[in-house]
Order: structure tokens, then C-alpha cells, then sequence
């Protein structure tokens, strides 16, 4: 009973933690230059933005994945930079 009382509780949490807002996602290498020049991500209502981080990561290892406002073009410090393992 413990068990899924813990499991339903993250869940809830991690829906609770899931940012809102239009995002850009980059994934730079070490020296700052964009790993897809010609290709744009986008997370809208914040949707999309860990499958997106995980999935620029698995493609490439070692690539700093940064995320920024759509609207205002600021970084986002609480989310980025993340470095690929």
C-alpha cells in the first residue's frame, strides 16, 4: 500500500513540475556551435521538453542541451544547460 501511494504521489509531482510556456530547445556542442543548424525544436506548453532532452542526448553524447523562452529568448536557468552523459 506504501508502494503505490509513493508511485502516485511522484506521478502527480512530476505533472506539477512541468513547465508552462512556449520552449526552444538547442543542443550545442562544447565549443557553443548548434548540433542541427537547420532544424528547429519547439516544446509548446511546456510539453515535449524531457522526450526532446533525451532524445538530442542519445543522438548526441557530450552535447549541452540549452532551453529557451520562445517569446523572449532568455534562457531558461532552471532547465538548462543540461550536459549530455
Amino acid at each position: 500500500m506504501k508502494n503505490i501511494f509513493c508511485l502516485i504521489t511522484i506521478a502527480l509531482l512530476c505533472g506539477c513540475m512541468t513547465p508552462k510556456g512556449d520552449y526552444h530547445i538547442v543542443a550545442e556542442d562544447e565549443f557553443g556551435r548548434d548540433l542541427a543548424p537547420n532544424i528547429k525544436f519547439v516544446a509548446q506548453n511546456g510539453t515535449g521538453i524531457t522526450s526532446t532532452k533525451i532524445s538530442l542526448c542519445a543522438g548526441s553524447p557530450g552535447a549541452i542541451i540549452r532551453i529557451y523562452d520562445l517569446h523572449t529568448n532568455e534562457e531558461i536557468k532552471s532547465l538548462s544547460p543540461r550536459k549530455c552523459r
